[in-house]
């Protein structure tokens, strides 16, 4: 009888919940955007600035920040009030409202990122009339389409070969570095190599998907989070890889942002 050999290591970046979640994660969530907004309030804008995600200072320059704080009257701010939080991809969202010291309100959401075990703003959406709506250039630009098939057959096959060379080497940092930024805050080299050093174990090899065209089982899709999904297998000998791929976009590329392989 011919024996079935199975082998799955799966890692992935996220679990997407899109839950509105407890009053304890209000509470958690609202500390850092209080905290940024009583810096603002007190003047020290370089501070609530430097105090912001990576994002937001790479995409939005202090200057810019400085004169959409002015220019909305968030200077003046007195207080605030957070109603609902949402969680997505260790990506989080706080609804609510400033109070200025005149007395105005002004509704907005907050986007926050989770980096390393702190939550930071990645966005401020000013939701009133009469404002500038969102903090410049804030956020990368989103890809809306689905690449060609060209360009996800090198998605696909660059991820597995990565991911194989790691583990042959025992080397991950190449793989790590490639991978979201989202997702590096979240996990660590060392993670990487104790989730796939069992490939290695066992004698697998992922590099033997280097110039093979990989076949989709499902048609490439784009989920409501403009999560990018690739399942399908590399029609590879000795045994066939199979992958499922999540990519987040970051632009102006595709990122690796969840990896589920198996062989067999």
């Amino acid at each position: 009888m011919k024996t079935r050999r199975f082998f799955s290591t799966a890692v992935i970046g996220v679990v997407i919940l899109g839950l509105t979640v407890s009053c304890g994660l209000i509470n958690k969530m609202a500390e850092p955007a209080n905290n940024f907004f009583t810096l603002v309030g007190n003047g020290n804008l370089q501070a609530a600035y430097d105090s912001t995600a990576g994002i937001f200072k790479k995409s939005t320059s202090f200057q810019q920040f400085e004169a959409f704080m002015k220019g909305n009257g968030l200077i003046q701010y007195k207080s605030a009030n957070w109603s609902s939080v949402s969680f997505e991809n260790q990506t989080g969202k706080i609804k609510g409202s400033v109070t200025l010291k005149d007395g105005t309100s002004i509704p907005m959401d907050l986007s926050l990122v989770k980096e390393g075990e702190t939550w930071k703003i990645s966005n401020i959406l000013l939701t009133g009339s009469g404002v500038s709506k969102t903090t410049p250039e804030a956020e990368p630009k989103a890809e809306k389409t689905i690449p060609p098939l060209e360009k996800l057959n090198k998605l696909a096959q660059g991820s597995v070969v990565l991911l194989g060379t790691a583990i042959n080497t025992e080397d991950y940092n190449s793989f790590y570095n490639n991978v979201s930024k989202i997702w590096q805050n979240q996990i660590t080299v060392q993670k990487f190599h104790d989730i796939f050093n069992p490939f290695k174990e066992k004698g697998y090899d992922l590099t033997i998907a280097n110039g093979v065209t990989p076949v989709f089982d499902e048609a490439p899709a784009l989920d409501k989070d403009g999560l990018l999904h690739l399942n399908g297998q590399f029609p590879t000998k000795p045994y066939t890889i199979l992958f499922k791929l999540t990519y987040h976009y970051e632009y102006p590329e595709w990122k690796l942002f969840g990896i589920n392989v198996n062989a067999k």
